[in-house]
This record gives C-alpha cells, structure tokens and sequence, in this order.
C-alpha cells in the first residue's frame, strides 16, 4: 500500500506542442492511447495501431529511459506489414507511473515485476486467435527474456533489439562494481547518479549521428531530443546507483547457461556492430545457450538499429519479416523454412528483395 501511494501517474498529453519531425515520426493516424491498471495499482500507458485483416500481433517495449513516441515510424512499418501493434511503457518512464519525489530519477529496477507487468498486459491485450510476437529494445530484451523463462505460453517468437544481457564496462567486472554499488544502495544512496551522468537539461549540445551513440541516422539521432523539447515529462536522468546494481544482479541471474536453455520461444536476436551501451559477447553467448535463437549480426550499427540509417534499418526489418513468416505465419518458402538451407545464414535474393520492397514502401510514405 504504501508503494502504491508513492506513485504518480503520468496519463496527460504533452503540454508544450508537438515536435518539429516529419510526418513518419508521428503519430499514426488510427493509433490509440490508453492506460492498463497493474496489480498492485500502478498505471502503465499503453498505445496500440490496430490494422485491418492482421496477419498477427506483436507487443513492442522499450529499453533504459525511452518511450512509445520513439517508435512511431516502425510501428507504422509493422502495421504496413499486416502487423497489429501494441506498445508499452514501463514503470518510471514514459507516462506510466513514476515516483513522487524526483519522478525523472531512475530507481533499483525490480525486474521481475516489470516481467509479471509485460506477462499480465499480453495475456489481457493479445488475442489468443492471432500470432503473438514480442519486440524488445535493449532493457526491454532482459525483461523480455525473464517473461519468455516464466510464461513460455504467452509469445509464439520474440525478436530481440540489441538486448541487455550485459553491458560495455570496459575492464571492470561486474562483481567487482557491484562491490561498490551494493553498499552505497544499502546506505540510502541508491538514487544518486553514477559519476559523469548528465544533469542539465536541456544538453548544451544538440544530438548529431557522430556524437549518438544510438544511431548514425542525422534525422532519427534527434528523435529522443526532440519528444524531450515537446514533452519534457517524458525525461529520465541517467542511471543510478541503484539501478546500475539491480540490473548487474538480473544479468547475472539471466546469463546463467541453465536459464537460457529453459527458454524454447524462437527468438531473433539482433547485435549492433558499433553498439557502445551494451555487450556483443553476450548476445553471442545467449545465441549459442538458448535452444531456438538465430543471430543477426549488424556490423554498421550503432545501439537502436530500428532507428539507424535507411540502409541498415531496412535490413534488419527485412529479416524480421523473413523471421516472423518463418516461425509464426506459416507463409514462408521452402527454403526459408526451418530445416531447409541456409536458414542462420542469408538468403540471396530473398533478402534483397525484401529491402528493396522496405525501401519503397518508405519513399511511398515520404512522398
């Protein structure tokens, strides 16, 4: 009770105007915003694009500090895909429920609720009659994983966005900074904000594709920027103590070679060849230890290949699309079924058709 009386939820439309992107970066005509009441009473905000005659239905979530709005443009290329859409903002970010006090200051993540979140939306959301597939993001890929561990029964395939199964640290182990983490968490310290985390707001310098380290794209690097400027709600600081802590304790737990192997969801994992935020190492180890994972390797992608430039991003959507018609559509070819040739590595032709149809239907919405 008192955890529910701490909360605040942010369920108001934003009150300084709409950002000045281009239409494919807004909302899409048809889309819906709502609210979902957790258990212990916490709102989390929901969108969802429905589309006629869906070939099925796929959740989408978001990782550390981000929010739906980012997604607008592939939401809308799912959708053009037959593809309905739902997404959902965790706790503490987005307008779902935040803290009282210091509502922007990220917490110690309690990452089993946010996977019991995710598993209670999908089982009340996600129509039983359609193909479900999940979609997440860095953060969103390690909870995802905990979701896909305890309700095997909730998502025929999951397609994974360069997922946090460990993170860049450089030569410090994590048992050793959560030597120093672990303490100052205990002393009340949990809410500080790691050393070198930006606190102004707004930055003294606008985002550029050389200075992100989420995309190389010049348009979609001012996507976070510019729903911050037009709602500036929507920000959370850095990561904290706290934060940092839990969720070292949470990939040490999902890294575990006995977790892996007890996850059967086909997955689609994909790891960004620039990515600065978190480990390819682990998304290779993940790949070999989890029974049904296909590994997509993208060697010019920064962090959010969802957001990288046309070229890079095409590719990945068309081998989430070949993916998806695989495992879950049943309308795959021959020799892109499993078991046929060539089924981790890339198809000739196939593949290139497919980025070339993601390319044309993009110039058509452009137009």
């Amino acid at each position: 009770m008192a955890e529910r009386a701490s909360l605040v939820s942010f369920v108001a439309r934003p009150v300084v105007g709409p950002p000045d992107l281009a239409e494919r970066f807004m909302p899409p005509e048809h889309f819906v915003w709502g609210d979902f009441t957790a258990t212990d009473g916490a709102s989390l905000r929901w969108g969802r694009l429905p589309v006629a005659r869906p070939r099925a239905v796929c959740l989408m979530v978001t990782g550390f500090r981000e929010f739906i709005e980012k997604q607008f443009e592939t939401i809308r290329d799912l959708a053009a895909h037959g593809i309905e859409v739902w997404c959902l903002d965790w706790r503490g970010q987005g307008r779902s429920s935040r803290p009282r006090r210091w509502p922007t200051r990220p917490r110690a993540r309690r990452f089993d609720r946010d996977a019991s979140d995710l598993a209670e939306f999908a089982a009340a959301n996600l129509p039983r009659t359609l193909p479900r597939v999940l979609i997440a993001h860095s953060m969103g890929g390690a909870i995802a994983l905990l979701c896909l561990r305890a309700r095997p029964d909730l998502f025929d395939a999951a397609v994974l966005s360069s997922p946090m199964f460990g993170l860049r640290l450089g030569r410090v182990p994590p048992v050793s900074l959560r030597a120093i983490t672990g303490p100052l968490r205990i002393a009340g310290l949990g809410t500080r904000l790691v050393p070198g985390t930006r606190r102004r707001w707004p930055p003294g310098r606008l985002p550029s594709p050389e200075r992100s380290r989420a995309t190389s794209d010049p348009e979609r690097c001012r996507l976070h920027y510019a729903w911050l400027a037009a709602d500036p709600t929507l920000r959370v600081d850095g990561p904290t103590f706290g934060w940092v802590d839990s969720t070292l304790a949470v990939l040490g737990r999902i890294g575990k070679a006995e977790f892996l192997a007890g996850i059967e969801t086909p997955i689609l994992l994909g790891s960004a060849g620039r990515d600065a935020v978190v480990s390819r190492a682990a998304h290779r180890r993940a790949a070999h230890l989890l029974p049904d994972c296909e590994l997509v390797e993208l060697p010019e992608s920064k962090h959010e290949p969802f957001l990288e430039q046309d070229e890079i991003r095409d590719e990945w959507l068309a081998r989430i699309d070949r993916f998806m018609r695989e495992r879950c559509l049943g309308t795959a070819s021959p020799t892109e079924r499993p078991g046929g040739p060539s089924v981790r590595g890339r198809l000739p032709g196939n593949d290139d058709k497919k980025v070339e149809l993601f390319k044309y239907l993009r110039k058509s919405s452009r137009a």
